[in-house]
């Protein structure tokens, strides 16, 4: 096992142990085997982000209050992540929400907005990172991860995906955020972005996704205006369901649109790799047994 897997799974462990997550896994967990196949395919296990959003759905979260309405977030958020990691398994690249145990202190510093003095971050419901040579070590801990980040940032790939549950309350946000890290021509007074000699610029590749359910029904144009505020996003604009063109793409082409060059040939090929090599992994995935 490659060090950016033995850190994937303390990571998994963790958001394996969140309520909303495993209270809800009961449901999910069938309906995620009824969507790959029997046996269990390749492109099965990749196509599971056309249903992420049905997959979500199966089990309601009661009322919308702001404790449901967190709880359902947190539980879409981990949903995501475990499907990114899944396929992102025997790679370089880690999907990580961010917790002070797993997000890396370089990628704080590059995230770090600074308004007069005053410290601020983005929303980062998970960040996704490329660890340039983690595969050839066999134990990685975050201290580790952080030095490879700051010795090798310029061969380093970044995306911050925020995680919605609802589309029409929130497409703005993430709108907002990707111009201040992306925008070269960006200038305000009294507003800096990074800290402590990082910035998103230092880094190969910096990106800024949005992936929703959306919870909120109605249909999606190219011509709305949640759909237009997220239609520029560097990182791409996702949903768990099928490719809508000029709406939103299944959350499975995040993988080509921003890390196509952490897999060798194609996903499906190193998807097939992972099910021959290593045959319980997916049944850990299946029981969250990280």
């Amino acid at each position: 096992m490659n060090g950016t897997d033995t850190f994937r799974l303390r990571m998994l462990r963790h958001i394996s142990e969140l309520d909303s997550f495993a209270n809800s896994w009961p449901t999910w967990r069938p309906e995620i085997i009824k969507k790959l196949g029997a046996p269990p395919s390749a492109q099965g296990v990749f196509d599971l982000g056309d249903h992420l959003s049905d997959i979500f759905r199966s089990r309601a979260v009661a009322g919308r209050n702001n404790a449901a309405v967190s709880q359902g977030g947190v539980a879409w958020e981990c949903l995501v992540c475990w499907y990114l990691n899944l396929v992102l398994w025997g790679t370089d690249t880690v999907a990580i929400r961010p917790h002070t145990n797993f997000l890396p202190s370089v990628v704080k510093d590059a995230l770090t907005v600074s308004i007069q003095n005053v410290q601020t971050n983005t929303e980062s419901d998970l960040v996704v990172l490329s660890i340039p040579g983690s595969k050839s070590l066999a134990n990685l801990d975050l201290d580790g991860i952080d030095m490879i980040l700051r010795a090798s940032a310029g061969n380093v790939a970044i995306s911050v995906v925020q995680c919605k549950t609802n589309w029409n309350d929130n497409s703005q946000i993430p709108m907002l955020w990707d111009l201040i890290y992306n925008s070269s021509s960006f200038r305000v007074p009294n507003v800096s972005v990074g800290r402590a000699g990082v910035s998103p610029t230092s880094f190969e590749k910096f990106s800024y996704a949005f992936v929703t359910v959306p919870t909120s029904r109605g249909d999606f144009t190219p011509k709305n205006l949640p759909v237009l505020r997220v239609g520029g996003l560097t990182g791409g604009n996702y949903w768990g369901h099928r490719s809508k063109a000029g709406v939103a793409r299944s959350i499975k082409e995040f993988f080509t649109a921003n890390f196509a060059s952490s897999f060798q040939g194609t996903i499906q090929n190193h998807i097939t790799s992972n099910l021959l090599t290593n045959s319980t992994n997916l049944k850990a995935f299946l029981d969250l047994q990280f």
